[in-house]
């Protein structure tokens, strides 16, 4: 019959060890991340994963996204500057932040989504400083 494993000596020096580095790694990095990308767009925004020198990272809509695009570069400049991780591109999905599933709780209605998306584009717009982009950020929250 098999002994049981304590769930610690799995972690430090059993085949989990590995991916729990990792995991650790990929925390690290994207606190690192958050620290290099302006204030507006860092909760909207973490580290999914990096391989190959391709950093992938997960915006909570598109137009956080493409702020998060606007910022690739720079991004990729700085972590080179840092010698901390050798990533030579920057991907960029959507993931919509999860939530939580309650029985009592309804799901929100069309209308409040649209509040939430409308005030979300007006915060964008107040982070751009493109005057064109600005006024067509702010022409969408009105819709």
């Amino acid at each position: 019959m098999n002994k049981p494993l304590k769930v610690n000596k799995l972690l430090r020096s059993g085949p989990l060890s590995p991916l729990l580095a990792r995991a650790r790694g990929l925390v690290a990095l994207d606190e690192q991340v958050h620290a290099m990308l302006p204030l507006p767009l860092q909760p909207h925004c973490h580290v999914l994963s990096l391989h190959d020198r391709i950093l992938v990272l997960a915006a909570d809509s598109p137009v956080w996204a493409a702020r998060l695009r606007f910022h690739a570069p720079k991004l990729v400049k700085q972590l080179s500057r840092q010698q901390t991780v050798a990533v030579r591109t920057v991907r960029v999905r959507v993931r919509p932040p999860e939530k939580t599933i309650t029985s009592a709780r309804k799901k929100p209605s069309g209308q409040k989504q649209g509040h939430r998306r409308a005030a979300e584009l007006k915060q964008a717009a107040q982070t751009v400083s493109d005057p064109r982009l600005k006024s067509a950020l702010l022409k969408l929250s009105r819709r």
